[in-house]
């Protein structure tokens, strides 16, 4: 991983080994999560012909998976987002690759900002099938930092997507 401090005032310089391992903590047990629940759906998918289900129907244990998944990804989340953040959605995709699979092989990039003593910019960069970045912005609130803001982009745009955690 290759760190660059942009715009970061020299008092704040420490802060970016702090909120980035929090960031990636949050964001790697998310993943895990993820990678979970996409091998027990597979599993589920595996067996449904032994069910005679067609391949076009849900499982019977399907609706249960995504109720779990939903409760556990909300309880990794919980006093580690705002509740802004949250009212966006969460746990609503899971796939292969997962959406934080960048953390595995840290080919990835991340700019650190910090102009003010409230609030962090994290922008990781990374390749999966195009050049993307993620930026969560997070900020100091009743003296924790919470992740309060994520967005997606393309490299090669200035274009900033709202996006769920």
């Amino acid at each position: 991983m290759n760190l660059t401090l942009k715009n970061t005032f020299k008092k704040y310089e420490t802060m970016a080994e702090v909120l980035m391992n929090q960031l990636f903590a949050l964001l790697t047990a998310l993943d895990a999560l993820e990678k979970e629940i996409f091998e027990r759906n597979h599993a589920l998918t595996l067996e449904k012909p032994s069910l005679n289900l067609p391949s076009h129907q849900v499982h019977p244990n399907w609706h249960a998976l995504m109720e779990e998944y939903e409760e556990r990804f909300k309880a990794i989340l919980e006093g580690k987002v705002t509740e802004k953040l949250l009212s966006r959605g969460y746990a609503s995709q899971y796939s292969q690759p997962s959406e934080y699979a960048y953390l595995d092989d840290e080919t990835f990039s991340v700019d650190f900002t910090m102009r003010k003593a409230d609030m962090a910019t994290i922008i990781i960069h990374y390749q999966q099938a195009l050049e993307m970045k993620h930026k969560f912005v997070l900020r100091l609130i009743d003296g924790k930092w919470l992740v309060d803001e994520k967005y997606y982009g393309f490299e090669n745009e200035d274009t900033w997507h709202l996006d769920r955690i």
